[in-house]
C-alpha cells in the first residue's frame, strides 16, 4: 500500500520533533484505514508520543488494526504477524504470528510470502522444514517482484562465486525497488 501525503507529513513532523502534530496527522491516517498508521498511532499513544500516554486510545488503534486484518487487509495481517513475532504492542506469540503471516501470504503480501518461504526453508518459529512449500512461496513472492525475493533469486544465479548477467538483472531490479543489499552487491561486483 502506498502511503498518503498525510502519512508522509506525519512522519516529517515526527522527524522534526513535532510529536503532537505527528500524532494528530497519524491518527487521521489511521481513521482512514491505513494499517501502518493504526500501528503507529497505537504505539505513540501507548508511549506518550505527542500526548500523555493513553492506554485506552492505544487499545482503540490496536483494535482498529485487528479489525482491518480480520476484514482481509493483507498489510494489516502482516503488521499483526510482525507484532506478535517480535513484540512491541503485542506480547510475543508465535502461534498468532504464524496465523497472521499465513493469512497475509495467502492474500498476496509479498513480504509475508517471502518470510513464510524462509521459515519453511529453515524450520523457524514452529514451522517444519518443507522445501517444496518454501519454494512455492518464494515463487509467489518472486512473481510479484518482492525486492528481497529478487535478491534471494539473484544470489542463486551466481556461478562459482562469480556474478552472472541474470544475477545482475535481478540485483538491479531489487535495488531499483529500494533493497539496499542488492545495490551493495552490484557495487561490489561492478568495480
Amino acid at each position: 500500500m502506498a502511503r498518503s501525503e498525510q502519512f508522509a507529513a506525519a512522519m516529517e513532523a515526527y522527524d522534526q520533533d513535532r510529536a503532537s502534530d505527528a500524532l494528530r496527522l497519524m491518527e487521521s491516517c489511521a481513521a482512514q484505514g491505513d494499517p501502518v498508521a493504526c500501528y503507529l498511532a497505537a504505539l505513540w499513544r501507548r508511549d506518550g508520543e505527542g500526548a500523555s500516554p493513553d492506554a485506552k486510545k492505544s487499545e482503540h488503534w490496536l483494535k482498529e488494526l485487528m479489525r482491518l486484518a480480520e476484514a482481509g487487509s493483507a498489510e494489516a495481517q502482516w503488521e499483526l504477524s510482525s507484532n506478535y513475532r517480535w513484540g512491541g504492542l503485542l506480547p510475543v506469540d508465535h502461534t498468532a504470528a504464524n496465523h497472521w503471516l499465513e493469512r497475509a501470504a495467502e492474500n498476496g503480501w509479498g513480504a509475508a510470502q517471502h518470510h513464510l518461504a524462509w521459515y519453511l526453508e529453515t524450520g523457524q518459529y514452529g514451522y517444519s522444514v518443507d522445501r517444496e512449500a518454501s519454494e512455492a512461496w518464494y515463487r509467489r513472492a518472486f512473481d510479484q517482484e518482492h525486492p528481497e525475493t529478487l535478491y534471494t533469486f539473484a544470489m542463486r544465479e551466481f556461478k562459482d562465486g562469480k556474478i552472472t548477467e541474470k544475477a545482475i538483472a535481478l540485483l538491479a531490479k531489487a535495488a531499483g525497488k529500494g533493497f539496499k543489499q542488492a545495490a551493495h552487491v552490484l557495487r561490489e561486483h561492478r568495480h
